[in-house]
């Protein structure tokens, strides 16, 4: 029971439950303070009320981590790794992306590390048996039709905990681009280090005159996904900055030194081409 009035959001300590024995358990009650301690009311539990299961958040929102999002993808045969993806797995994302018609244009890289795979399809990662413990779907009963008509169905989504400052980016690119799951050990920690690559400039930017503090707190996971990212941000320039001045800076030449037109990269959203000017 709530030895005293629980909140909804806020995990329950060892001191706000009692154990009490009651002449008829109610329905999904538990039987031991270690089950209940840790868990998150979904409402308001006031104090003396027995604690069900009902009554406290579950499903895969317990199993993020804090400042991290559940994020559906779509998936097939090829995304997956041959379907070889399982819940409970850890994987590396891959994005392709191709701007206009020019094929050197086109681009692939690694949009996130080792994001954990809370489900894949049907299968659901489990409650209990560690990270990579899954709940599979319920197995039909035995009939006469064939085997095929009893294949489990082929997954055609997957949903990945990822940072909440990232969710931004995996959309885009899910929207514009080609997604790839690459599988990677559970035991392999290794991830890029983002402090070496200049950041992408958000949609929104900060107001003038903000203290240093507030300046900081632009730089907060949930303060940067407010903030947004842009296409252009995402793709990046696949050309170095020496060969980008090359291309834009006036050539000149010619018998009489007359000025040879030079050219200037114009964008439309994912589409890019050089026009003489």
């Amino acid at each position: 029971m709530a030895a005293r009035a629980l909140v909804a959001g806020k995990a329950i300590g060892t001191d706000d439950i009692s154990l009490v024995a009651l002449p008829i358990n109610p329905a999904g009650a538990y039987s031991q303070a270690s089950s209940v301690v840790g868990k998150v009311p979904l409402i308001d539990i006031g104090a003396g009320t027995p604690i069900t299961e009902s009554g406290l958040a579950s499903g895969l929102a317990v199993k993020l981590a804090d400042g991290e999002r559940a994020v559906a993808i779509p998936v097939d045969e090829i995304v997956g790794a041959g379907n070889r993806v399982q819940a409970g797995d850890y994987v590396d994302v891959f994005f392709t992306l191709k701007q206009g018609q020019d094929s050197e244009k086109t681009q692939s890289r690694l949009l996130m590390s080792r994001l954990h795979v809370l489900s894949y399809g049907a299968a659901v990662i489990g409650t209990a048996g560690g990270s990579g413990g899954a709940t599979p779907p319920q197995q039909a009963p035995q009939t006469s039709q064939p085997a095929q008509a009893q294949a489990q169905p082929v997954a055609r989504t997957a949903v990945l905990a990822t940072p909440v400052a990232d969710v931004n980016r995996l959309l885009l690119a899910t929207q514009n681009g080609k997604l790839m799951l690459a599988l990677r050990n559970p035991s392999d920690e290794a991830i890029p280090d983002l402090a070496l690559f200049p950041s992408p400039a958000t949609v929104l930017a900060g107001k003038r005159e903000l203290t240093r503090d507030q300046q900081d707190a632009l730089k907060l996971p949930d303060n940067r996904a407010f903030a947004g990212i842009e296409m252009n941000g995402l793709a990046g320039d696949s050309r170095s900055p020496a060969s980008y001045k090359a291309a834009a800076a006036p050539r000149t030449g010619g018998t009489r030194g007359a000025n040879i037109p030079g050219t200037v990269e114009v964008i439309r959203g994912t589409q890019r081409e050089s026009v003489a000017f």
